[in-house]
C-alpha cells in the first residue's frame, strides 16, 4: 500500500472518530456533508433503488453518476440533501428543512450534481481501515477459533442473529449505545469499526488449544514439516536455545 493512501486511510480514520463534517458552498449558501448514519443509510437506499443506480460503479463512476443525474436529478439531490442534514433525529425528521437543501442542490448543474453524487457515495474507507490495521485478519483468526469451540462443545447453542437487530443493533446495545447514538447521531463506519475491533476474549482447554492453527495463535507443530521445524528452531533461538545439526 503506498504512502498517499496510507495518508487518506490515517486522515479517513480521524474524520471517522472526530465525525468531522466537510465543508461546500452552493453559491453563497454553505452546506456540510456530515458521515452517514445507520437511520440515512436506510433512506439512501430506498433513493437509490428507484435511481436505479449502480453502486458497485463497475464503469466509470462519474459516468454513471451523471446518467441518473440527467434522468432524476430531484432524486440524486435527494442523496446530498440527506448527507447534508446533520446527525440529529429532530433534524433527519424535518422535512421543510430537507426540501430546502434538496431545492438549492437542484439549481446546481446536472454535472455538478453527478459529481457531488460520487463524492458522498464513494468516500467509505471501512474496508480501507478494516485491512490497514489487520482487523480483518483478527476476524479469521477468531472465526477458527469459534468453529474449534463449537466442534468440541457440542452443548453450546446459539440463536438469533437473524437481521441486524441482533448482529448490528443488539451488540452495540450491549456495548452501552443508545438507540439515538446508534440510529441518528454516530456514524455507520464508526459504528462498524467499534463492533469489528471490539476485544473478544476466548477460553480454551488445553485440549481445544492443541488443535488451534499456528497461524492463528495455536501451538500445533507438524513434526513432519521442514519449515515449521525451522521456524520452531527460529523461534526458539530468540530464546537462546540452539540445535545441533
Amino acid at each position: 500500500m503506498d504512502d498517499k493512501k496510507n495518508g487518506n486511510i490515517e486522515y479517513a480514520l480521524a474524520d471517522i472518530i472526530t465525525g468531522k463534517p466537510h465543508e461546500f458552498k452552493v453559491g453563497r449558501k454553505l452546506f456540510r456533508l456530515y458521515p452517514i448514519t445507520l437511520a440515512k443509510q436506510f433512506i439512501q437506499k430506498r433513493i437509490i433503488g428507484r435511481l436505479g443506480l449502480n453502486t458497485s460503479f463497475i464503469q466509470n463512476p462519474y459516468l454513471e453518476a451523471l446518467r441518473v443525474a440527467e434522468t432524476n436529478k430531484k432524486a440524486c439531490c435527494e442523496i446530498i440533501a440527506l448527507h447534508a442534514t446533520p446527525n440529529t433525529y429532530k433534524d433527519l425528521h424535518n422535512s421543510k428543512a430537507m426540501t430546502e437543501r434538496r431545492n438549492v442542490f437542484e439549481k446546481m448543474r446536472t454535472e455538478d450534481v453527478a459529481t457531488m453524487l460520487v463524492n458522498v457515495l464513494t468516500t467509505d474507507y471501512t474496508k480501507d481501515i478494516i485491512e490497514y490495521f489487520g482487523i480483518d485478519k483478527e476476524q479469521k483468526r477468531l472465526a477458527v477459533i469459534m468453529e474449534i469451540k463449537r466442534k468440541n462443545s457440542k452443548n453450546n447453542l446459539s440463536f438469533g442473529g437473524l437481521t441486524i437487530f441482533g448482529t448490528f443493533i443488539g451488540q452495540l446495545k450491549e456495548m452501552g449505545y443508545t438507540d439515538d447514538e446508534i440510529l441518528y447521531e454516530k456514524g455507520y463506519t464508526y459504528l462498524r469499526l467499534m463492533l469489528a475491533d471490539k476485544i473478544t476474549s476466548v477460553y480454551l482447554t488445553d485440549e481445544e488449544l492443541q488443535d488451534v492453527p499456528a497461524d492463528s495463535g495455536g501451538t500445533m507443530i507438524d513434526g513432519n514439516s521442514p519449515e515449521a521445524f525451522e521456524k520452531l528452531k527460529t523461534a526458539l533461538a530468540g530464546r537462546g536455545l540452539k540445535f545441533n545439526d
